[in-house]
């Protein structure tokens, strides 16, 4: 009983141990794909990170109390508490200190700053002088609500920006970009935080109704145009229409806002030593935005102007003399600044350099300041401040902080698509890929791969019959294979990727419609499956013991007898193996030929329409799909050899 049992588990042990190490070289490229899929990735994150193109961009700017006073309220005394909206942010430090020093901050009331002392405590700020004269002027009451409560209009367009106040509370602008563009079909989109409406293109969209909302993404009711913007509100209110004057707010009111023509609020100062010699200051938040048309610059209660004067003359290379608009301003040429008493003297609006600028040059004067370095936030005054001025920022734009992430890994895991995607991040996607469309839509994948799968055995079965065709004429006659071998080993050395274009051209002169058809494929993968066969096929024939063929000799056997009984059983290892071979092969010519030709019917036309739509992880399942196809088709080869040659495994 014992032997007999043994005996009957010697099948199951030959399959462990054949399927075992296949398991086990796949467990550990799984595990490995990981580490590597890091050591691809994170690199670019880190890419992404250092390029402010993919930062968030916000804008900064006094921000008045967050509490209107009651009416008839006038000033405030010394000891009183006010406090401001986002103060949180107004005070935040780098080093995530609660209260910024007061040396950088300022009071200001329409546009000037106001003489009084205070302390901060990272609730509020504390007077420690009083306020004289009102904090808070009204201006005009806005007109609405124009739609569902939430759409209101400034009366003046121009008076937008103004602080707007509802029920006697601050409200807060804000809005956040989706995440993906907007293609003109899809209807999905995801933003970093918001739970206020969708605006789309300048129109209004309100959850139930628009749109759905699941989590931080929303699907709206039908897809935006192409590339139209796509912002959801972040905080109370956000611009609808600039040129119309037109607000959203976050939550519907059947009460209008009301601007403020004027209100007391806290401003940063500019960074620098006000001692009447020092032009160099800096703001607080960094990198800047170059080409911002936000930053407002104010000199105690007069806006500086960044315009850029163009001399009157032309910079021929010869002149050295040349006249601005402006008495005052900062000069530079091709972007550098230059210092007045030591490359130029200025007698007015005359400025003469100590050399000619060379020929075409980009000359410029600056009229009230330059922005030096925006990496830094450096600002180059024209004309150095005196001490007591406030020079302050009413409000600018900044590079805040990588949308991405804090952090390369993090910024890693936010990257829309990956080199090399983490296995389950393509174990997640096998099912909705795979069932994406019914298997009657030429798009679906299992159609596709069985379309693949028989242009490949096509391929394969002239490529076979090419190949052993090709190995009994080399061996029967041996002046053709001098004659014919070294073309057959020449017609190797052209690339398919040449040869394809060419295929294709000749088979719609003959009427063949190339996008459709399986010839493509089926030739390009027997010209590639050929060779291979052909080389085994006759280094079997040629196999055969010589004492074997002295046999037959002695036996007056016809030669068609010496084939079949002796040349034939010894080339049928050697004909599977090399047919093997051909079968990998034949599978990629067909691949090639499918995307060459643009046949939506393929594997190959689905592997490229994803690497063009960007679908990484989709890509890989197909690249799994094409291994396993041909790993499918080998052991289809190694069925037939089973099944014609069972002697070889007896």
């Amino acid at each position: 009983m014992s032997s007999t049992g043994s005996s009957d588990d010697r099948p199951l042990r030959r399959t462990a141990m054949r399927v075992v190490p296949i398991v086990a070289v796949l467990a550990v490229a799984v595990v490995l794909m990981y580490p590597v899929a890091l050591w691809l990735g994170l690199p670019l994150a880190r890419l992404r990170m250092e390029n402010l193109a993919n930062w968030l961009v916000n804008t900064t700017a006094a921000h008045p109390l967050r509490e209107a006073p009651a009416a008839g309220t006038t000033g405030a005394p010394a000891g009183a508490r006010l406090t401001f909206g986002a103060f949180e942010e107004l005070v935040a430090t780098e080093d995530a200190a609660p209260v910024r020093d007061v040396e950088r901050l300022v009071l200001v009331r329409g546009g000037e700053p106001v003489a009084a002392t205070f302390t901060l405590d990272g609730e509020g700020l504390v007077l420690q002088s009083a306020v004289e004269g009102p904090l808070l002027q009204w201006g005009d009451l806005l007109e609405g609500p124009l739609d569902a409560g939430h759409v209101f209009r400034f009366s003046d367009p121009a008076a937008l920006g103004s602080a707007l106040f509802l029920n006697g509370s601050l409200l807060e602008a804000g809005a956040v970009d989706s995440v993906e563009r907007a293609d003109g079909v899809n209807r999905e989109f995801t933003f970093s935080h918001g739970a206020g409406p969708v605006i789309v293109a300048g129109e209004l969209l309100v959850e139930g109704v628009g749109f759905e909302v699941d989590g931080n993404r929303v699907v709206l009711g039908r897809a935006p145009p192409f590339n139209a913007p796509v912002r959801r509100i972040s905080r109370d209110y956000a611009v609808l229409d600039a040129a119309a004057g037109t607000i959203a707010l976050a939550q519907p009111s059947a009460q209008a806002p009301q601007a403020a023509s004027a209100v007391l609020a806290l401003a940063e100062l500019l960074l620098g030593g006000v001692n009447g010699s020092n032009r160099t200051f800096q703001l607080q938040h960094t990198p800047l935005v170059e080409n911002d048309p936000a930053r407002r610059l104010v000199l105690n209660g007069q806006e500086l102007s960044a315009t850029a004067e163009r001399p009157q003359e032309r910079v021929d290379g010869e002149r050295a003399s040349f006249t601005f608009a402006g008495t005052r301003g900062v000069v530079t040429v091709n972007g550098a600044e230059l210092t007045e008493g030591r490359d130029y003297s200025r007698a007015g609006n005359v400025v003469t350099f100590v050399r000619p600028p060379a020929r075409n040059a980009q000359l410029r004067q600056y009229q009230d300041y330059l922005v030096s370095d925006p990496a830094s936030g450096t600002v180059t005054l024209a004309v150095a401040p005196v001490p007591g001025d406030k020079l302050w920022a009413a409000s600018y734009t900044y590079y805040d902080r990588p949308e991405c992430g804090a952090t390369p890994l993090e910024c890693f895991f936010t990257m829309p698509q990956h080199p090399m995607p983490f296995p389950h991040w393509i174990a997640q996607r096998i099912g909705p890929f795979l069932t994406a469309y019914p298997f009657a839509d030429s798009r679906n994948v299992v159609r596709a791969t069985i379309y693949t799968a028989a242009g490949t055995l096509l391929a394969l079965l002239l490529g076979g019959l090419v190949g052993v065709l090709l190995a009994v004429v080399f061996v029967a006659v041996r002046p053709a294979e001098r004659a014919l071998l070294p073309w057959v080993i020449a017609s190797q050395t052209v690339p398919i990727i040449a040869l394809v274009p060419v295929l294709l051209l000749l088979l719609g002169n003959v009427g063949v419609t190339v996008q459709t058809s399986l010839v493509p494929a089926t030739l390009i993968g027997a010209y590639i499956a050929f060779f291979p066969v052909a080389v085994g096929t006759v280094t079997g024939l040629r196999s055969v013991d010589p004492l074997a063929l002295d046999l037959m000799k002695s036996y007056a056997a016809s030669p068609l007898e010496v084939f079949w009984k002796v040349r034939f059983p010894a080339a049928v290892p050697f004909f599977f193996t090399s047919l093997k071979l051909g079968t990998a092969a034949a599978l990629v010519g067909a691949l090639v030929a499918e995307t060459e030709s643009n046949n939506r019917y393929g594997l190959g036309y689905a592997i490229v329409g994803q690497v063009q739509a960007g679908n990484v992880s989709d890509v890989w399942i197909l690249l799994i799909i094409s291994a396993l196809l041909g790993i499918g088709l080998v052991a289809l080869v190694g069925v037939a050899q089973r099944v014609l040659a069972p002697w070889e495994f007896r």
